[in-house]
């Protein structure tokens, strides 16, 4: 009798178990309706939690996402006032109000049946188009869009800063509003952390500059008077006593100052053997100057 009793509460154990687990799956397949969807992806929002924004069941980009984690304000007290079925079953809009900076918003959200579940479509996202005056990207913390270029964003203010935040500085704050286009131009201005970035390309540059060989590069600033003395140039050898120094603009960069020798053998105008060796105290080098969305790139002439 004690054997079978407990044959008897295990089996209703069992049973209440699978039910349970039963009901947790329909839960999770089920369909919210288009009012909770829409307070979820509101709750969302205020959050300021990308997973949590994933979990509502809205489709945005990974750029997105990392986006809103710099959000520099969130929106808040986000209602649903009313809900319309659109009439097939399978889409509705929702008419919403929410805070941002102190300000109240309100705006539609068209919602679909995205997995099984109602969800909030890409009118729940705003798109931004940024420009700067310096460089091609511009950055949302450590995210870097590039410049003129739509990008989606989840609804929120955002400090949009010019590329690379290491070598510009530069920055203004814009609000992304759900199904709206935002646009702002950052006034970019040069660190002194960049000049020295270039200053350390050159000195690579020139380093390649005055590899030994037997003719003069381009873009190097390298003028050697040699013409009137060889006939023929069979090695230059370079020696820099000090590089040019480099100064930058928005778009180009000068560097001047510098001190370089130049050994050159080869045969004089004679015929004979001829080792001769110039110095310049006035070596200079002009170019351009691409800020990346990480770096910088110099371009001598």
């Amino acid at each position: 009798m004690i054997k079978a009793r407990w044959w008897v509460i295990g089996g209703a154990a069992g049973i209440v178990v699978v039910a349970a687990g039963l009901w947790l799956w329909q839960s999770a397949v089920r369909s919210s309706t288009p009012e909770e969807a829409t307070l979820d992806y509101l709750h969302a929002l205020e959050s300021g939690d990308a997973d949590t924004v994933v979990a509502s069941g809205v489709v945005v980009s990974t750029i997105a996402l990392d986006a809103f984690e710099a959000a520099t304000g969130l929106i808040d007290d986000g209602e649903v006032i009313r809900v319309r079925d659109d009439g097939d079953g399978v889409s509705a809009t929702a008419e919403v109000s929410f805070d941002l900076d102190g300000e109240t918003h309100t705006t539609q959200l068209t919602l679909g049946i995205i997995e099984g579940r109602w969800s909030v479509d890409a009118t729940g996202l705003g798109t931004l188009v940024a420009e700067s005056t310096i460089g091609s990207d511009v950055a949302i913390g450590d995210t870097t869009v590039p410049t003129g270029r739509a990008v989606s964003l989840l609804p929120a203010t955002y400090t949009v800063a010019a590329a690379p935040t290491t070598m510009l500085e530069g920055e203004n704050p814009v609000q992304v509003l759900p199904g709206a286009k935002a646009t702002t131009a950052v006034d970019a201005a040069v660190r002194p952390e960049a000049t020295a970035a270039a200053q350390a390309q050159l000195d690579e540059i020139l380093e390649a500059c005055t590899a030994a060989g037997t003719e003069v590069p381009d873009g190097c600033g390298i003028r050697i008077p040699w013409g009137t003395e060889f006939r023929e140039v069979d090695s230059i050898r370079y020696r820099i006593d000090e590089s040019p120094v480099i100064t930058l603009t928005p778009s180009g960069f000068i560097a001047e100052g510098g001190t370089l020798v130049a050994t050159v053998t080869g045969t004089g105008q004679n015929g004979e053997a001829l080792t001769t060796t110039y110095r310049t105290v006035s070596w200079n080098l002009r170019g351009d100057v691409a800020f990346t969305a990480d770096d910088l790139v110099l371009s001598p002439w």
